[in-house]
């Protein structure tokens, strides 16, 4: 049987991606950009990334993210990466990422609170969106709930046409949401590891070899000093790696250029993410 090697990347609005396309030439040459806007065929990914669903595996590339938007998110650089260490090999990323959403209440897991419901799960993307946009209650544990059916289909299709599938890296863009108030910090790392534990358990025969590579969050959000000290000890703790986002330099200061919005990675930056990412476990 083939090897399906498989990347999980999860969390919300830095994990969607908000990286503008029209400033991809203010870092790469025409042809790297070129490249990107063709996708990468070894590298497949089959998404929910806020308001759009892939519906399946299709080749990664720009546009993996919201449907009004022209813009991309970490699994380019994820699947830059690869294609250029492994171009013989094929790749699969799974990913499941919603802006605004919380660890608190959106990504609870069976073992993370009472207040987890198993029958939580997204009428479609567009409804998410309408509710985290007005500030609507979710049903707790839904994103949780989602990933783990998307999971699910795409093991069951890999299995399908003959892969042998394996998890290597569980990619987490998360946490913003939750620095931004005491109690669902303070929540946090409780909620977080039962999540990654329930994860193992549920998919123990697919993720024996899986790391935990966990993304710090940048200076704007109020409680960031202590969100990153919490990721940083939950990665050791689990085996994983943390990933310094500010010490790597990642940036929001400066797209767009006529309003620049301060709490999304900018173009290049959403890209050297998914690098990290990748490089981080292969």
């Amino acid at each position: 049987m083939k090897k399906a090697t498989i990347l999980i990347l999860a969390g919300q609005s830095n994990a969607v991606g908000v990286g503008h396309v029209q400033y991809l030439p203010k870092y790469y040459s025409p042809e790297k950009i070129a490249e990107f806007e063709a996708g990468y065929p070894s590298v497949r990914i089959n998404y929910f990334s806020h308001d759009k669903k892939s519906n399946g595996f299709v080749p990664t590339g720009l546009n993996c993210t919201e449907q009004s938007k022209n813009t991309l998110g970490p699994e380019v650089g994820m699947a830059e990466y690869l294609h250029s260490r492994y171009p013989d090999e094929e790749f699969f990323i799974i990913k499941c990422a919603v802006g605004g959403v919380s660890m608190w209440r959106d990504w609870l897991s069976p073992s993370g609170g009472a207040e987890y419901d198993p029958n939580a799960y997204a009428e479609s993307p567009e409804a998410v969106v309408h509710a985290v946009n007005n500030g609507l209650p979710l049903p707790t544990g839904w994103c949780y709930n989602e990933l783990v059916k998307l999971l699910r289909e795409s093991l069951s299709w890999l299995e399908e046409q003959g892969y042998t599938p394996a998890i290597r890296g569980f990619c987490w863009m998360q946490g913003e949401a939750d620095a931004c108030d005491p109690a669902p910090l303070g929540e946090y790392e409780r909620r977080f590891t039962a999540m990654v534990k329930d994860l193992y358990v549920t998919f123990a025969p697919y993720m024996a070899g899986c790391t935990v590579v966990d993304a710090g969050i940048s200076e704007v959000w109020p409680l960031y000093r202590e969100m990153n000290e919490i990721k940083n000890r939950m990665a050791s703790a689990l085996g994983g790696v943390y990933l310094d986002t500010i010490g790597h330099g990642l940036t929001t200061a400066t797209e767009p250029e006529d309003a620049v919005d301060i709490y999304h990675y900018d173009c290049g930056s959403a890209v050297e993410l998914g690098r990290l990412f990748a490089g981080a476990l292969l």
